[in-house]
């Protein structure tokens, strides 16, 4: 998946090992609503992100690079997966059990629909996953 806009960290939930990036695809200085696309992964167990991306490219580590970075560091993430974040930055990665992504029609302020735990909240009929 790629994105097209500024993709930054939004929030971290340590007690459920929930990392939330939100992108902003438009213009801020225009008319027009921008787009507000969230990822959030799940089961995390380590973070390496920078404050933002401007070609956000969310893709799976190939497994040599999962062990390089496994053997660089002493550990091992068995069951989990590595997830590259960037192109340009291949020291950016995420290690989790699972992401999830969705467009939202809710403004770059609200808290993001994936991350609500309550009955009533609005979410995407498209919610992907990997």
């Amino acid at each position: 998946m790629q994105i097209e806009g500024t993709v930054q960290p939004w929030a971290i939930s340590v007690s459920h090992s929930r990392l939330h990036l939100r992108g902003l695809i438009g213009d801020p200085e225009g008319d027009d609503n921008l787009q507000v696309l969230d990822v959030v992964f799940h089961d995390v167990s380590r973070i390496c992100v920078s404050d933002s991306y401007r070609q956000f490219e969310l893709r799976l580590a190939t497994p040599e690079q999962k062990a390089a970075e496994e053997e660089r560091l002493g550990m091992q993430w068995p069951r989990a997966l590595m997830y590259l974040l960037s192109s340009e930055r291949t020291a950016d990665y995420v290690v989790a059990g699972r992401v999830y992504w969705a467009e939202f029609d809710v403004s770059p302020t609200e808290p993001s629909p994936l991350l609500q735990e309550r009955e009533g909240v609005r979410v995407p009929d498209q919610i992907f996953y990997a």
